[in-house]
């Protein structure tokens, strides 16, 4: 796995198109912006203290059952339907689950690892010697590392779909007394449902946890092809410059979020009394 630091954001541009495009023969990139450099990947079902996975699956279950018996009333006629359907609404919508969003846009990843404010406990800041977090930007090459995960090797599919036969090896389990005999353990890259203006806006995919518990990154370790898919930029100049760098190509609260809590974000910081 490559790692690259940068001062601007149009520094990290120029190590995309210069260093991983070239590597990528044409293949598509995916993003995803963290705020500190030292998050591992993990989806959020998965953050925290280490558990096994089969507590994960029943912890899943649970939430999406629980998720279909009160959200019901909130949706519109015919949605949603199937248990993807649901998984991806709770990802929406802040409940935990095995997905990780990603997006198709470097510009809308930048955002997020610019924009969202890192850990301050002491507890995290002492572990790392009392160094601040940098913002950073994870590239996946999705196509190429789907090509490396067991069940998809000879199937001739880049990026799995909620359609697609071999997405049972990682469904959500619909109880929490049920298990396949047969679950995936690598994670994988899947186009989601767009059940929102927000995943729409921010060209969002995702990457789903199978049943290894360790964090995306981790998987490289396993496989020399998987460590060419996976790229870490980390911003080492000025993070209020990162930000305003964003704002003036028009990356801003109301393009990332294009609903009205949006705007209001957006106009309180230009137009409202400073703080």
């Amino acid at each position: 796995m490559q790692e690259f630091s940068f001062e601007r954001l149009d520094d990290a541009a120029r190590i995309i198109l210069a260093e991983i495009n070239t590597e990528t023969e044409g293949r598509p990139l995916w993003y995803r912006g963290i705020s500190c450099d030292r998050y591992p990947l993990f989806p959020k079902i998965m953050r925290g203290a280490e558990r096994p996975m089969a507590e994960v699956f029943e912890r899943e279950a649970r939430l999406l059952a629980r998720f279909r018996e009160r959200s019901l009333p909130f949706w519109g006629a015919g949605y949603p339907q199937t248990d993807w359907e649901h998984l991806f609404a709770m990802q929406h919508h802040g409940i935990s689950t095995r997905l990780l969003d990603w997006s198709e846009n470097f510009f809308v990843s930048a955002f997020f690892a610019a924009n969202s404010s890192p850990s301050q406990d002491p507890r995290h800041l002492a572990s790392h010697g009392g160094e601040p977090c940098k913002p950073a930007i994870w590239v996946l090459d999705a196509y190429a590392w789907n090509s490396e995960v067991p069940q998809l090797a000879d199937t001739g599919i880049g990026i799995l779909t909620t359609v697609d036969e071999e997405i049972s090896r990682w469904q959500p389990q619909t109880s929490s007394g049920e298990r396949l005999r047969k679950r995936a353990k690598m994670p994988v890259a899947i186009y989601g449902t767009h059940n929102s203006a927000r995943i729409v806006a921010q060209r969002g995919t995702f990457t789903l946890a199978g049943e290894d518990w360790r964090p995306f990154e981790a998987f490289c370790s396993d496989n020399p092809n998987l460590e060419k898919c996976l790229t870490k930029l980390v911003c080492v100049g000025d993070r209020v410059r990162f930000v305003g760098d964003l704002s003036k190509l028009g990356y801003t609260e109301s393009m990332i979020y294009p609903d009205l809590i949006g705007l209001a974000t957006e106009l309180d910081r230009t137009e409202g009394w400073p703080i």
